[in-house]
C-alpha cells in the first residue's frame, strides 16, 4: 500500500507581503461616492412609501393594481410632473393630502436630493475613478509583460519600441507630477508608486512578468529596485533585469546584485558614435546593423539560441537540419563553448555541444527557429518510484 504525503506549499522567498491591489483602491473610492448618495436615496424611498401608503389608506385600497397606480402618482407628484389624478373617490381629501405632500417633498426630497446628487458627481471625479479602475482591472490579467521603472527619456524610447512590437508593459513612476506627461505619452498601464517596494512590484504582476527595466538618474534607486525585484524573482534565466548606471563601477555592483545587463549611457553613446565613425563609408550598412541591435526595426531581428546539453542537433551539419527551409531564418554566426565565433558558417559546419546559434530573420520566424531547436532537445527521464 502506497502512502501519499501531502506536499506543503512552498513559502515565497519574499515573505508574507501582500501585493498592492490598485483595482481595489479605486473600487473603495467608488463605494465612498455611492455611500454619499445613501441618505438622499433613503429619503426618496421613505417619502415615496409614505405617499403610497397615505393614498392607499385614504382610498381604502390595497390590491396590486392600486399600489402600482398610487406609486406612479406619487412619483409624478413629488417630481412636479403630475398630469393626472390616480383616484376617483374622496377627491377633496386626496387633493389635500397631495398638496401637503408636495409642500413637504418638493423642498425636502426633490431639491435636497437633486442638489446632493449634483454636488457628489461634480466633486467626486467619478469618470477618472472609473478610468483607473478599468485600467487596473485589465492590468491584473497581464502575463509575459515587462515592468518599466521611471518615466524619462531612456524609458520613453524603450516603451516606444515595445509598443511597436506590441509587447505589454507596466510603468511605475514615483513622481505624481509626471502623471499628465505619462498619459500624454500614451502608456496603457501605469501606477504612481515607489518601485522599490515589494508590495508595488507584486501589485503590477512581477510574478507573471518576464523582465524589468530600471533607469533612474541615481544609482541608489536602481540598486534598491534590483535587489527587491531579484528577491521576488530569483531565477535570472526566467526573469531578466536590465538597468542603467552612471559609471562602470556602479554597473558591476548592479550585476552582482542580480541585474542581467547594465548599460552605462555615456559608454553606449560613445560606442554608437564610434560605429558611425568607423563605418563612415557605408552608412546604410552601419545604420541597418545599429537598428537591428537596438530593436528599432520591426521587420527583422537577431536572436541567440543556445544548443542545450543532450540536444539531437549535436553532431549534425547545418545543411542536414535545413533550418532555413523549415523556419525562414539564417544562421549568421555560431559562438562556440570556448567563446570563439564562427562567422557566416557554411552548410558543412557541424553543431557542437555548448554552441550558441546567432540567427537572423523576421521576429515571427525567429520564434519558429527557437521552437525548432527546442524540439531537438531531449528531456531527461525521471526514475519512477514504486
Amino acid at each position: 500500500m502506497k502512502l501519499r504525503l501531502k506536499k506543503k506549499k512552498k513559502a515565497p522567498p519574499y515573505g508574507k507581503v501582500k501585493p498592492t491591489n490598485y483595482r481595489a483602491i479605486y473600487e473603495e473610492k467608488f463605494y465612498e461616492i455611492l455611500s454619499r448618495l445613501r441618505f438622499p436615496l433613503m429619503v426618496v424611498i421613505l417619502f415615496t412609501m409614505i405617499g403610497v401608503l397615505g393614498l392607499m389608506i385614504i382610498n381604502n385600497k390595497s390590491d396590486g393594481e392600486s399600489v402600482l397606480n398610487y406609486l406612479f402618482h406619487v412619483v409624478i407628484t413629488f417630481s412636479t410632473i403630475g398630469y393626472t389624478e390616480g383616484y376617483t373617490d374622496n377627491i377633496p381629501l386626496n387633493r389635500a393630502f397631495i398638496v401637503l405632500f408636495i409642500m413637504i417633498t418638493f423642498p425636502v426630497v426633490y431639491l435636497y436630493g437633486l442638489v446632493t446628487m449634483v454636488n457628489v458627481f461634480a466633486t467626486s471625479n467619478i469618470n477618472e475613478i472609473y478610468r483607473y479602475w478599468r485600467m487596473y482591472k485589465k492590468m491584473e490579467r497581464l502575463e509575459g509583460h515587462y515592468i518599466i521603472c521611471r518615466f524619462n527619456g531612456i524609458t520613453k524610447e524603450i516603451m516606444k519600441n515595445l509598443k511597436n512590437r506590441r509587447m505589454k508593459f507596466v510603468l511605475i513612476e514615483p513622481d505624481r507630477n509626471l502623471e499628465h506627461d505619462i498619459r500624454e505619452f500614451g502608456a496603457e498601464f501605469y501606477v504612481i508608486d515607489e518601485p522599490h517596494k515589494r508590495s508595488t512590484l507584486l501589485g503590477v504582476g512581477i510574478e507573471r512578468a518576464i523582465g524589468l527595466v530600471s533607469a533612474f538618474e541615481e544609482n541608489t534607486q536602481d540598486l534598491s529596485v534590483i535587489v527587491t525585484a531579484r528577491l521576488l524573482r530569483p531565477d535570472k534565466d526566467k526573469f531578466h533585469i536590465y538597468a542603467t548606471a552612471t559609471t562602470e563601477g556602479a554597473a558591476e555592483k548592479m550585476k552582482l546584485l542580480g541585474a542581467n545587463e547594465v548599460i552605462v549611457p555615456d559608454v553606449a553613446i560613445g560606442k554608437r558614435m564610434t560605429s558611425f565613425i568607423l563605418h563612415a563609408t557605408s552608412p546604410i550598412v552601419s545604420g541597418f546593423l545599429e537598428k537591428i541591435a537596438h530593436g528599432e526595426r520591426t521587420d527583422i531581428d537577431i536572436m541567440e539560441i543556445k544548443v542545450e546539453e543532450g540536444s539531437e542537433l549535436i553532431g549534425k551539419k547545418l545543411k542536414d537540419i535545413q533550418m532555413r527551409q523549415e523556419t525562414g531564418t539564417t544562421v549568421v554566426a555560431i559562438v562556440r563553448a570556448d567563446g570563439k565565433m564562427k562567422i557566416a558558417p557554411s552548410g558543412e559546419t557541424e553543431i557542437q555541444e555548448g554552441d550558441t546559434l546567432i540567427v537572423l530573420g523576421h521576429p515571427k520566424a525567429l520564434k519558429r527557429a527557437q521552437e525548432f531547436v527546442e524540439e531537438y532537445h531531449e528531456e531527461p527521464k525521471g526514475e519512477e518510484v514504486g
